[in-house]
């Protein structure tokens, strides 16, 4: 199943922008979230690619769901397209930077997380989805991360990053001179309060709305010039019945095609 919208396959080549699944959860502590790709997938068929705000027809938009990507060790990714990346547990990001700083020499990355992720190793693992940051920084620069929404995170993560890092509440905005050039964006769904997501592995109280987080998002899509984004940490074992995170990671998906478009075409 493709997303909805996507271009079908004999017109792969006209898409301006791709979506591609990475469903991946070998570094989770509770598994599902390698299942997030296809229920998201799922999801979006049962919105309207008309987003009513934005009064765009999302299927115009010309984006390509070229499916999912099962090795992510072994990455062969065309960076000349905007990508998002549906995930997966949250450690698929370090990968995928990696590629386009290797690529690209990309090295700013803005995260919107509910956690620190900045653990130096956890339960054994340098690599689990809780040292993701940890290990992006180490490669981007510290100075080059930004992180907003954090509202967890152990003393010892706070202790090292509070001097290394910019660290920004919701409801703050990154200044522009911040975001200038090119950027990985990844986005944890887990930021979301978790009475509208609560299919995540550690859902954490006190969260915003998916209003607040489109908000921020079209924000920073706007003022930096982001490559790629990811969207990852959905646990579909973990959702409710009526499948609202799925539900709600689908919409943002929608809204991030929506951003880069309004970004590609209606910049001033």
């Amino acid at each position: 199943m493709k997303f909805a919208g996507s271009l079908p396959l004999t017109d792969s080549e006209k898409a301006i922008y791709e979506i591609i699944g990475v469903p991946f959860d070998d570094n989770a502590t509770i598994r599902g979230a390698s299942k997030a790709p296809e229920m998201i997938r799922r999801a979006s068929q049962r919105l309207e690619t008309f987003l009513w705000h934005s009064k765009l027809e999302l299927s115009d938009l010309l984006y390509y769901d070229r499916g999912d990507l099962h090795d992510i060790t072994d990455l062969d990714i065309d960076t000349g397209k905007r990508k998002i990346f549906i995930g997966g547990d949250h450690s698929i990001s370090y990968p995928l930077f990696r590629y386009y700083f290797e690529r690209l020499g990309l090295t700013k990355v803005v995260v919107i997380d509910a956690h620190a992720d900045f653990r130096d190793v956890y339960v054994g693992n340098r690599f689990s989805n809780a040292c993701v940051m940890r290990r992006i920084a180490e490669l981007a620069g510290f100075e080059n991360v930004i992180e907003i929404g954090v509202r967890s995170a152990s003393w010892e993560e706070y202790e090292f990053m509070k001097k290394r890092v910019r660290i920004l509440d919701v409801d703050d905005m990154p200044e522009e001179q911040e975001l200038e050039g090119r950027l990985y964006l990844s986005i944890d769904i887990d930021v979301l309060d978790p009475g509208i997501a609560p299919g995540v592995e550690y859902p954490e109280p006190c969260g915003i709305s998916l209003e607040a987080l489109i908000r921020l998002v079209r924000t920073i899509i706007k003022r930096g010039d982001v490559v790629a984004c990811d969207i990852v940490e959905v646990n579909p074992e973990l959702d409710i019945k009526n499948g609202i995170t799925c539900l709600n990671a689908a919409r943002l998906v929608f809204e991030v095609l929506a951003s880069y478009w309004l970004k590609d075409h209606k910049s001033s």
